[in-house]
């Protein structure tokens, strides 16, 4: 899951000269004045033993939209991605693993837990990461984040016990991911603005590549080196990752060139549209790491298929979402936003109750292909929906309202999975009251979604 960013420099879906205006606007407001009058037009005021003085200069930073630096700041976003989302993504891999060995004791529940937190915590750290990046301190959070996601993964090659890969998976790893995505999401937007859709499209594969990557060497270095030394082994890959995007970010020190954005915008809370926008990805992130922890699980105890194919499932999924991520970025200037998200959920509603009907291997490969760009769908959509000027009244508050957003869909992550534990039988591949959970869940979330699609269509007309 690329979540989405939570920094008010990535807003996606205004227009260039809306924010070409508001720029000039604010140079307007900060030129060179002086307490004294104006000298008369065609002289020149110069102070008795001083010289001169020089016209201002200016401090404002010009986004290049291109050339080496920006596309290295791609390069970043992707190793980054790979290193957060990839690796959050894998997490049904580690859970079949769990459940048939490391921690058979624990229930289907309680593993569910390990992963919810982690992505959780990518998501509910990033929020918090968005102000810090605005007072500039880019470097601590990139430097000591990718330290930490690092750091859990080697800590989880060592546990034995639930409370050890719950501390260093769930909570180390999370908690870095949620420090390190955010600033880099938010650097890259910084530096493009025409071509920013292609830029974070490209940056965000990342993710895709990484959970195709990462299952795949799971399954076949485990059963042939052990997990604890498979597990390292994508620690060394993340390390890897992390060194590279640590030079390349390194070079960018923290600039506070504004005041850190408000953390809660109490006017949303008066606004029907934004609630009702609000627990619609509550609802939906309730439902969307369902099929994602449960996959590899389904299809060897479910269908009873060998464990090559069913980790190659998850893969499959993973792989697709490529597309589902890129699409609301290079429809955006064609296609309203919320149109892509509402059409992949009603989508998402029809592939988790035909969930139950899949029975066979090639069934389940063509429901893998089409949930894999649900999920990619989920996760940028909203994050270019959110900029709408009904949903964020200004540009000053679309950062504080997709963080607002993003939290409530937090809160629907780390509970949704270990819920729809409970209501599986792993043990008898009985799947259809998780199933129906998450069809139910992200059914409720489309249908929040019908009044903000009312409301910006209206508000688009009356102003068009």
């Amino acid at each position: 899951m690329e979540h989405p960013s939570a920094s008010n420099m990535n807003i996606e879906g205004v227009d260039d000269e809306t924010k070409q205006n508001v720029d000039d606007r604010f140079i307007a407001n900060h030129q060179y004045t002086s307490s004294f009058p104006p000298p008369p037009e065609g002289e020149e005021k110069v102070e008795i033993g001083q010289n001169p003085p020089s016209p201002p200069t200016s401090t404002e930073f010009i986004p290049p939209n291109g050339g080496l630096e920006a596309w290295l700041l791609v390069v970043a976003l992707f190793l980054i991605f790979a290193n957060t989302w990839g690796t959050t993504s894998t997490f049904g891999a580690f859970q079949a693993f769990y459940i048939r060995d490391l921690l058979s004791t624990e229930s289907t529940s309680a593993i569910s837990w390990i992963g919810s937190v982690q992505a959780f915590l990518v998501v509910f750290i990033g929020v918090f990461a968005g102000p810090l990046f605005d007072m500039g301190w880019i470097r601590p959070m990139v430097f000591s984040g990718s330290f930490l996601t690092v750091f859990g993964m080697f800590m989880t090659s060592v546990s034995h016990s639930y409370y050890q890969v719950f501390l260093a998976q769930g909570v180390c790893v999370g908690f870095g991911s949620g420090l390190t995505y955010v600033p880099t999401l938010a650097i890259v937007s910084k530096y493009f603005t025409t071509r920013r859709p292609i830029a974070i499209g490209a940056g965000a594969v990342g993710s895709s590549v990484g959970g195709v990557v990462f299952p795949i060497m799971f399954r076949q270095l485990q059963p042939r080196i052990g997990f604890g030394w498979t597990v390292r082994s994508l620690a060394f890959i993340n390390l890897a990752f992390a060194v590279v995007a640590c030079v390349i970010l390194g070079r960018h020190a923290g600039q506070k060139t504004r005041q850190a954005r408000s953390l809660v915008d109490t006017a949303a809370f008066r606004s029907a549209v934004f609630v009702q926008w609000t627990l619609a990805l509550f609802m939906l992130y309730l439902a969307y790491y369902v099929p994602l922890f449960f996959i590899v699980s389904y299809s060897r105890y479910g269908l009873g298929s060998g464990e090559d194919f069913a980790f190659y499932m998850l893969a499959v999924l993973n792989g697709s979402s490529t597309v589902g991520r890129t699409v609301p970025y290079l429809l955006g200037q064609k296609v309203k936003p919320i149109y892509t998200l509402i059409f992949s959920s009603l989508l998402g509603v029809i592939l988790l109750f035909s969930w139950i009907a899949v029975h066979t291997r090639p069934a389940f490969v063509v429901w893998c292909v089409l949930w894999g760009f649900v999920a990619g769908v989920l996760v940028t959509a909203p994050t270019s929906t959110v900029a709408h000027p009904l949903l964020s009244p200004s540009l000053d508050v679309v950062g504080t309202r997709l963080g607002m957003s993003w939290s409530a869909a937090s809160i629907g992550t780390v509970i949704g999975a270990p819920i729809a534990g409970v209501l599986v039988d792993v043990s008898t591949g009985n799947f259809v009251h998780g199933q129906v959970f998450g069809g139910a869940v992200m059914a409720a979330g489309a249908a929040f979604l019908i009044w903000p699609l009312i409301a910006i269509e209206r508000y688009d007309r009356r102003k068009g």
